[in-house]
């Protein structure tokens, strides 16, 4: 009997060795197509689902360079480029699809995108309804539209990046952050582009973080909208843009040690606050603007435009230099504007203009400007310690007490 057994197990056992080698034989044959896919050069459109290298240049796509297919991959670009063709995508309909984007991702979360270019496209990389996204080390140049888009994301970086060369006259700009929120742009460049540097439009709790914003034709950093709120502008360098160096809408925003130079259209100004309420500038340097140093606006003032007042912003420890007409200036909207320890000094009209009386100043200084040193409207708080001296104008302040 166990000889028998013996005799009718062996070709089993035959049959399950044979079985267990032809499954391997097809996994290695599975695992080698797999590899042969993953290693495969993309072609401009092609949708990826899995960690992506790049192994050349795409050139002249004539719609969308590579699109996010899965959630939680890497495509490394490789230090190549992701060219356009440089025009509109023949047969797409841009209000019901996506069309000449450089690298997009619709709705992936945990996406990374590193090292390398995009260029010549409508926009050069689009996250949209997405979270836990990172771009890193990736130049988006001479798009039409816009170099970076961010739209109905969450709790994302862009770092070590640019956008610019936007060509679009009047609205190009280098990155857009809609509607999101909990996204870090930092350490990145955004200059030449046709309207702005970056634009933070409806979007909260963003930090924009030791950035460049150069020679853009009108703004370099505009956070806009009544719902943009509790952003930080910290650390960064606005040079040569053409309105604005930072305009700031919506609420209790941080604009902090950002250093704004030479805006050069026009009426130029280095910071602006258009509205919005209890926003805090703090620790500025502002130096040779064409206009104004700081302005708090009065765009939502009533009369103007039927919106709330612009009430309770503060302005504290910045330094103005060469303002072209005030260094400070309170627009008649801006109600109960606290100005403390601010330094205005050889602005050629006022060095500091408050024309609303619920405004209060302490501890200023206001040296060497063409006219007043503080020009305040009867009814100005004086909260002390305000200095004046070697201004145009021998009374040096109006309806407050300087030193």
């Amino acid at each position: 009997m166990p000889a028998k057994l013996r005799l009718h197990a062996a070709p089993a056992t035959m049959v399950f060795l044979a079985v267990i080698v032809a499954l391997t034989v097809t996994g290695l044959l599975v695992a080698s197509s797999g590899a042969e896919v993953a290693a495969k050069q993309p072609k401009c459109g092609d949708t990826i689902t899995t960690d992506t290298t790049l192994h050349k240049d795409l050139l002249n796509c004539p719609n969308n360079g590579i699109i996010i297919g899965a959630d939680n991959i890497t495509l490394d670009l490789n230090y190549h480029r992701i060219d356009g063709d440089g025009a509109p995508a023949a047969g797409c309909d841009p209000q019901t699809e996506f069309c000449d984007i450089g690298v997009l991702n619709d709705g992936h979360d945990g996406v990374t995108v590193v090292h390398g270019s995009t260029r010549q496209f409508d926009a050069g990389v689009v996250i949209g309804e997405a979270g836990h996204n990172r771009l890193l080390g990736i130049s988006s140049s001479r798009n039409a539209s816009i170099g970076i888009v961010v739209f109905d994301s969450a709790r994302s970086v862009v770092r070590d990046s640019s956008g610019s060369g936007s060509i679009a006259h009047n609205t190009g700009a280098g990155l857009g952050l809609f509607s999101s929120h909990h996204i870090r742009v930092l350490h990145s460049s955004f200059r030449h582009n046709g309207d702005m540097g970056i634009a933070v439009d409806t979007a909260a709790d963003n930090l924009i973080k030791g950035n460049l914003l150069a020679r853009n034709k009108h703004f370099g950093i505009v956070v806009r909208g009544q719902a943009a709120n509790r952003n930080q502008v910290r650390r960064n360098r606005a040079v040569r843009n053409g309105k604005i160096g930072v305009y700031i809408e919506g609420s209790r925003n941080v604009i902090a040690r950002n250093r704004v130079s030479h805006p050069f259209r026009g009426e130029a100004t280095g910071i602006e606050v258009d509205g919005g309420n209890h926003n805090l500038i703090t620790r500025n340097s502002i130096r040779d603007t064409e206009g104004r140093g700081i302005s708090v606006d009065f765009s939502r003032d009533p009369e103007v435009s039927g919106g709330p007042p612009v009430v309770g912003n503060v302005l504290r420890s910045n330094h103005i230099r060469r303002a072209g007409k005030d260094g400070v200036r309170v627009n008649p909207g801006a109600k109960h504007t606290l100005l403390q320890r601010n330094h205005a000094f050889g602005a050629k009209d006022d060095g500091v203009d408050a024309n609303n009386p619920t405004t209060k100043l302490a501890r200023n200084e206001a040296k060497r400007n063409g006219d007043l040193g503080v020009e305040a409207v009867r009814g100005v708080i004086d909260g002390g310690g305000n200095r004046a001296s070697g201004n145009g104008d021998p009374r040096q302040c109006t309806n407050i007490a300087c030193e």
